[in-house]
């Protein structure tokens, strides 16, 4: 019998494979605590990771949260763990595309030390306001912005809903003393200001936001997507709302560190596609307002190589700057 080098290469990891099952469990790195959408992604990937077959090749598979500083704890990390598929890192790709610029030292280079594996899920935002501002649609917010500078609310600097916001801005032909940024420590205390009243509006990730727009307590105005969410079928794109090829969105991005064998890179990205196209999967993520979107290395790479030019510019034009 003749035996490629491909399928040497195969039996030799499927030989390995028990050897390394029964030591350190594989982890997935999650950039967010536990609780988070992103968190609750990781999850899934590691459910999945841990039956059938893909058990077999990894063993136990843990979730191991390493929130902060925009993702860089978790990626700097990474980084430095070994290329073998033992660990993996989810992370939004703003960590990956945004964060060499916003910060002088983020403690890793992800072209350097990082290898796409994956898209797993990619999320819009939630234009929403507080009812008492008066503002009802997406021109009373660019009217009520001219008039005077409004506050708005993020999950942090450098955040999606930062980002966001200065792309609406922009799409607006908004000055940049429309907007004042208040960053927050995450999404729910974000939520809570605004509903509260403390600012007037945030683009937001939904999750429980849309209870508080069932409730009253705040009003949706446009989502950044391509379509309607599930979770606010009233409110519009932006792009419905006259501003033609808005699009923001963010994906979940599970890479490894740099050198990881291109087997072992096709083996994760499979994982991901299985899971996304399982049954019941969308449902849960819809629950999130992510979007059960997958694609293999080189979308991965395509689709970060992209947000890092747009939100480079970006942060350029603002000053956006982190430490």
């Amino acid at each position: 019998m003749v035996i490629t080098r491909r399928a040497a290469g195969m039996l030799a990891l499927a030989a390995a494979a028990p050897a390394r099952a029964q030591g350190e469990a594989t982890r997935i790195v999650a950039a967010f605590p536990p609780g988070a959408a992103l968190d609750g992604m990781a999850r899934l990937l590691a459910e999945g990771a841990s039956r059938g077959e893909a058990a077999r090749l990894r063993g136990t598979v843990v979730v191991d949260n390493r929130p902060g500083a925009n993702g860089n704890i978790a990626a700097a990390g990474v980084a430095r763990a070994p290329a073998d598929g033992r660990t993996l890192l989810l992370v939004i790709d703003t960590t990956l595309s945004l964060n060499p610029h916003l910060y002088a030292n983020p403690g890793f280079d992800p072209a350097r030390d990082l290898e796409p594996v994956a898209i797993a899920g990619t999320f819009p935002l939630a234009l929403l306001v507080n009812p008492a501002s008066g503002i009802t649609d997406l021109a009373g917010l660019a009217a009520a912005a001219r008039a005077r500078p409004l506050l708005y609310a993020s999950a942090g600097s450098g955040s999606p809903g930062h980002l966001a916001m200065e792309a609406l801005r922009a799409a607006l032909g908004l000055p940049a003393s429309a907007f004042e940024h208040v960053p927050f420590r995450g999404n729910a205390e974000a939520l809570t200001s605004l509903i509260a009243g403390q600012v007037s509006v945030g683009f937001l990730a939904v999750g429980g936001g849309a209870d508080f727009v069932r409730d009253g307590r705040l009003r949706g105005l446009a989502v950044s997507g391509t379509h309607r969410m599930e979770m606010l079928p009233e409110a519009p794109t932006v792009a419905e709302l006259g501003h033609p090829g808005f699009d923001v969105r963010f994906a979940f991005v599970l890479v490894a560190p740099r050198g990881l064998p291109a087997e072992l890179r096709r083996d994760w990205a499979g994982l991901v596609a299985v899971v996304m196209a399982q049954p019941g999967t969308r449902a849960r993520l819809a629950a999130w307002g992510v979007d059960a979107e997958a694609g293999g290395p080189e979308e991965a790479a395509a689709w970060i190589a992209a947000a890092g030019e747009r939100w480079g510019r970006i942060a350029r034009e603002t000053g956006m700057k982190v430490g």
